[in-house]
């Protein structure tokens, strides 16, 4: 039984990878399909502005699956499962414009089981990003009961950020780096990138190759202070606190500690990078030293 479920998406930038594009259209057919099969009685589709909530696992009773067999009692409830774990994972991510697909396959001797009287208790492995091969043990309470374990393929096309071009690590991610392409997530990508603002004025901990999803353990920690910023330095001896304007003189990320210029002395001194446009001094403000480009 396959089952689809679209969310409605704005018109991403195409990826110029061949392989991506391919992926993309066949699920096109697919989705087109299923919408047809909708259409004619004979298939089962959804299509929808915004992912549905779908009934949790304790809503599964007898009265909904009443004249139903209970392998398509199993596959519904499969489905509802899985779409409710993704609906989860894309609300707390922030997903938009993903397109869902939900293939169950149930052991056809579920059939012979006995209708369950209660609701199913499912027990799931727990995966970072549920796509790809899935597994389900549905276990019926009954007295006596049984356990059927269902297999899922899970399918999510999503548009995500990509480089355009070659990234290395020692330059700034920019604006024209970046672009928007729909993909095929695969287990890999519980942290890809989805809005190219997550990624520029970050560096590449490595090299990224044109076309590539761009995730966010790939890139180094956002920057916090910006080259030529004004920025406020903060010094604190016991209940005494300091604060000054200052000018950075260097990009700095938390932690770091950069050159600032002191703008009422005109000193240049160090301070640790604490928050946005924010640098924590320690003890006497001593002059820095430039670095050298």
């Amino acid at each position: 039984m396959m089952r689809y479920h679209k969310e409605a998406i704005s018109r991403p930038v195409l990826c110029k990878s061949h392989n991506i594009v391919l992926i993309v259209r066949r699920f096109t057919l697919l989705l087109a399909s299923a919408i047809t099969l909708l259409g004619s009685g004979n298939g089962h589709a959804q299509a929808a502005d915004a992912p549905p909530n779908p009934p949790s696992a304790a809503q599964s009773t007898l009265e909904a699956d009443r004249g139903s067999t209970t392998t398509e009692a199993l596959e519904r409830f499969t489905h509802d499962y899985w779409q409710q774990r993704v609906t989860e994972h894309a609300q707390r991510l922030n997903w938009h414009g993903y397109e869902l697909q939900i293939e169950v396959s149930i052991p056809t001797a579920a059939n012979k089981l006995t209708p369950c009287r209660q609701a199913y208790q499912p027990e799931a492995n727990a995966s970072a990003l549920p796509v790809g091969q899935q597994r389900l043990r549905l276990r019926c309470p009954d007295k006596p009961g049984w356990t059927v374990i269902a297999r899922s393929q899970i399918a999510v096309v999503m548009p995500v950020v990509i480089a355009r071009v070659a990234l290395e690590p020692d330059n700034y991610v920019q604006q024209g780096d970046l672009l928007l392409a729909p993909i095929l997530l695969t287990a890999q990508h519980g942290d890809v990138l989805t809005a190219p603002e997550q990624a520029v004025g970050r560096r590449p901990q490595r090299a990224l190759r044109p076309g590539q999803p761009i995730r966010n353990r790939m890139l180094e920690a956002a920057l916090l202070v910006h080259k030529g910023s004004k920025v406020r330095l903060e010094m604190s001896t016991g209940e005494m606190s300091i604060s000054m304007q200052g000018t950075a003189l260097q990009d700095g990320q938390k932690g770091e500690t950069i050159s600032v210029r002191n703008e009422r002395s005109g000193k240049i001194i160090s301070a640790q990078v604490t928050g946005m446009n924010v640098l924590r001094l320690h003890g006497d403000p001593a002059p820095a030293s430039l670095p050298q480009h």
